[in-house]
């Protein structure tokens, strides 16, 4: 039996330390955390705060998940399907990265924003992180108050 179970072990683990099982790393060396994150240069009413965001996730988890209270209040959850958004004003070279928005999109930006500009106006939530935004700057831009019933 205990043949049996050594050969369903995947093949690319090696023997570590004292008999356990470790990952073999990759051949370009072990991937790091700080090579999966990227600086993002926050704008809020004038003032830059610098946020890390995680490769894979969108501008809205990094501005909800900052250890900055300002930027993180700044990303409030919107609805239990979006989860935390906000309207943020992003660059040209960024905005020509992104695809067009289609109809919802245009809605819900229309929706919660105060005064969206359709040139450089996206909601956090559609912009996923990647190598190529590392060092972007963009802006926070108001959202329309929440209306209680």
């Amino acid at each position: 039996l205990r043949r049996a179970l050594l050969n369903l072990r995947p093949r690319a683990l090696t023997s570590g330390w004292a008999g356990m099982a470790t990952a073999a790393a990759p051949p370009d060396g072990p991937i790091s955390v700080a090579s999966r994150m990227i600086d993002i240069t926050v704008v809020i009413e004038g003032v830059r705060h610098r946020v890390k965001g995680k490769i894979g996730h969108t501008l809205a988890q990094a501005l909800a998940d900052s250890s900055i209270p300002l930027v993180a209040e700044s990303c409030p959850i919107i609805s239990m399907k979006k989860g935390p958004d906000t309207h943020v004003s992003l660059p040209p070279s960024v905005i020509a990265m992104m695809p067009e928005m289609n109809d919802e999109d245009e809605w819900f930006l229309g929706d919660i924003a105060e005064s969206p500009s359709m040139k450089s106006s996206r909601m956090a939530s559609t912009v996923t992180l990647n190598r190529e935004l590392d060092g972007m700057v963009c802006a926070i831009q108001p959202n329309r108050p929440f209306r209680s019933l």
